[in-house]
């Protein structure tokens, strides 16, 4: 009966620690969410166990209500958190310290493939997604938009978690440097200084602002509207 008693425990323990550990992402990363949303936005990490469950291609994502109303409510894959999570009150970060290394004017300076994409990619788009879901529960319904918000959003966002400011900057470049790469509803060729969906045309600041400040107004801009 002990041996029993102990079989079944562990489980239990294990399941109530992983509980314990996601609550606490999601109490760090809905306020940092909020912020670039402009509006209160909870956070939902799937739990380890979902994940087996789980087939689909994502990172991230929001609910819309059949009349395009999104709830306050995002939610990001085990992974996404896990990443997240990592990244949280470190201010400098081994697995993307080579970023300082890239050469950003190139044709393609973060290639996919490459030693440093491997190492970094995966904090870059676990930012990302934090940012760009944020910006679907501000009303932002086009992928293209919200992505291109979320890459001018992360410096803040990984700030907020941490991050000095050179290294927050960093990341934001190698997600805009990566962007063209992003086919589909989510690929634009506006995500630029001083175009369209540029949050701060008034400067010519690109993707970063300075000083680095929390998204200003409804979802970063009084400008963000759902189209490109």
């Amino acid at each position: 009966m002990r041996l029993l008693a102990c079989v079944v425990a562990v489980p239990v323990a294990l399941v109530g620690w992983q509980w314990l550990d996601d609550r606490s992402t999601e109490r760090a990363l809905a306020p940092i969410a909020s912020a670039v949303a402009g509006r209160n936005v909870e956070v939902d990490c799937q739990s380890v166990w979902a994940t087996l469950l789980d087939a689909l291609p994502r990172h991230g994502s929001v609910r819309f209500d059949v009349n395009g109303v999104p709830e306050p409510r995002i939610f990001l894959t085990h992974a996404t958190c896990d990443r997240l999570q990592d990244f949280e009150g470190l201010r400098r970060h081994g697995a993307v310290s080579c970023l300082t290394e890239i050469h950003w004017t190139g044709v393609m300076p973060l290639a996919p493939g490459s030693p440093c994409y491997r190492s970094a990619s995966p904090t870059i788009y676990a930012l990302m997604t934090l940012a760009h879901e944020a910006y679907h529960t501000a009303g932002v319904t086009n992928e293209a938009a919200a992505n291109c918000y979320a890459i001018q959003a992360m410096a803040y966002v990984a700030t907020s978690l941490g991050a000095e400011q050179a290294e927050a900057e960093l990341l934001a470049d190698a997600m805009r440097a990566l962007a063209p790469l992003q086919a589909g509803e989510y690929g634009t060729q506006r995500c630029r200084a001083g175009d369209t969906l540029d949050l701060h045309p008034e400067t010519p600041d690109f993707p970063t602002e300075h000083p680095i400040a929390p998204p200003r107004g409804l979802g970063g801009s009084r400008r963000v509207g759902a189209g490109a």
